[in-house]
């Protein structure tokens, strides 16, 4: 399954932090904005295996989209 996050980043040449929106749990941090963006990756993939973990065996998951003002 594939799903696509923002990735809201602050910094510059000494170092770079982002957060995930969709997910305020997440936080990084990196060197360079490729380095950010791969422990992003990483901390979202950990991330929903931690919760697909603590589920129970009778939960489901669905994905629902939600139309929000711009």
């Amino acid at each position: 399954m594939t799903r696509k996050y923002s990735l809201v980043i602050d910094g510059d040449a000494n170092g770079y932090s982002a957060y995930v929106p969709e997910l305020p749990a997440i936080l990084v941090t990196g060197k360079s904005i490729d380095e950010l963006t791969d422990r992003a990756r990483e901390a979202i993939r950990i991330y929903w295996e931690s919760v697909s973990i603590d589920r129970s065996p009778t939960s489901t998951l669905r994905e629902i989209e939600v139309e929000l003002p711009a």
